[in-house]
């Protein structure tokens, strides 16, 4: 697995028992304090201990590890802006303080 980038959070609270229901019904897995989304070959992997989310992609097709940039990689930041939305769906109060556009390799 590549993780392709990483979402940094501030949280304000989570009620993560009394939110389950609806973490379900978005198709996001609790797993301990990990929440995981499987969304055609993306694996988003929200750390609620850390407060970071994670895009990771299989390892088909070998990417270059490193930093990279939005505007060299337009597909790319399609899946960060994703990610954001995915985020922004789920039922915590959550605010993004760093996008770390990184791959690295697992």
């Amino acid at each position: 697995m590549y993780q392709l980038f990483e979402i940094a959070l501030k949280t304000k609270e989570i009620r993560l028992e009394e939110s389950l229901n609806e973490i379900r019904r978005l198709n996001w897995y609790p797993n301990g304090l990990v929440l995981a989304k499987d969304d055609d070959g993306l694996q988003y992997v929200l750390d609620l201990t850390s407060f970071t989310l994670q895009c990771n992609i299989s390892d088909l097709f070998p990417l270059s590890e490193g930093g990279w940039l939005p505007e060299d990689f337009l597909s790319r930041e399609e899946l960060v802006n994703s990610a954001i939305t995915e985020l922004r769906k789920l039922p915590f109060d959550l605010e993004i303080l760093e996008i770390r556009r990184i791959i690295k390799h697992d």
